[in-house]
């Protein structure tokens, strides 16, 4: 095991893994919250096609992706805040125009078809050092906004009313929890591919809410199962030859189906 620590690639992608396992679950715990399921597969879709225009014109892949997931977090925060993202006719669109000029520009380009998939599918393993400065920067942001805007957020994801009533900015923080979502969003296609972003956003915190009984509580448990699911599925891809965001999906669901059954033995008992 330490000999693998000597290769670049390696060390690469654990030091990702472990940033993203601690802090993307916050993300997770922001969209559960905010019911913003739909909002997610939006800006996943404007993610990808800023992939793809990436790949055409040669710019870095994370920065185009990141650009063009904060200009549809734009647009879709005047949708959602108000309550409508269910009724998202808008995202509807958002999403079938991104994927459809992402699918032309794939097919009337010269864009290889593994540098194509690998939006898809990710590939932890081919990141480059630029990635991962990126990938830390979006982790340290993150947590910085967090522990800045602890209680705003909080009473925020809990009633947007009450928080304007006592005197917070709701639009404000509101407008920077969606800016999180959509830059880590764009983060986490790197690492998973836009296919299975929820590997390292949704399922630990689905996995925390099984126990977590109060918002912090929500919080840490998010990242100690992040970070756990990371690692074991890192892990579980080199033991078995398995791909690494697949694995940390089954690490996750297992996860999940265990923290499901610890609560229903408790109510039981």
């Amino acid at each position: 095991m330490p000999e693998l620590f000597s290769m670049p690639f390696f060390t690469r992608s654990f030091i990702v893994l472990a940033a993203s396992g601690i802090t993307f679950p916050v993300l997770g715990t922001f969209i559960l919250n905010l019911e913003l399921i739909a909002a997610r597969f939006a800006v996943m879709h404007a993610a990808l096609l800023g992939g793809a225009l990436g790949l055409l014109f040669g710019i870095n892949i994370s920065l185009m992706s990141m650009a063009a997931a904060v200009l549809s977090g734009i647009a879709i925060a005047f949708i959602s805040y108000r309550g409508r993202v269910s009724a998202g006719g808008s995202l509807g669109l958002i999403m079938t125009v991104c994927m459809g000029l992402a699918f032309i520009i794939f097919y009337k380009s010269n864009v290889q078809a593994v540098s194509a998939f690998s939006l898809f599918w990710g590939n932890i393993l081919s990141l480059t050092e630029g990635d991962v400065r990126l990938a830390l920067a979006v982790a340290a942001c993150i947590a910085l906004f967090l522990l800045t805007c602890y209680k705003e957020v909080h009473i925020v994801l809990f009633d947007r009313e009450l928080a304007w009533a006592v005197g917070i900015r709701a639009k404000t923080v509101y407008a920077l929890i969606m800016l999180s979502v959509c830059v880590g969003v764009a983060a986490a296609m790197r690492v998973t591919g836009a296919l299975l972003v929820d590997a390292v956003t949704l399922l630990p915190a689905l996995a925390a809410r099984r126990v977590g009984r109060s918002f912090r509580a929500l919080l840490l448990l998010g990242a100690a199962f992040g970070l756990g699911m990371n690692m074991s599925g890192f892990a579980l891809s080199f033991i078995l030859d398995l791909p690494v965001s697949s694995s940390i999906i089954v690490v996750g669901s297992l996860t999940i189906l265990t923290m499901q059954g610890i609560t229903f033995l408790r109510r039981k008992a």
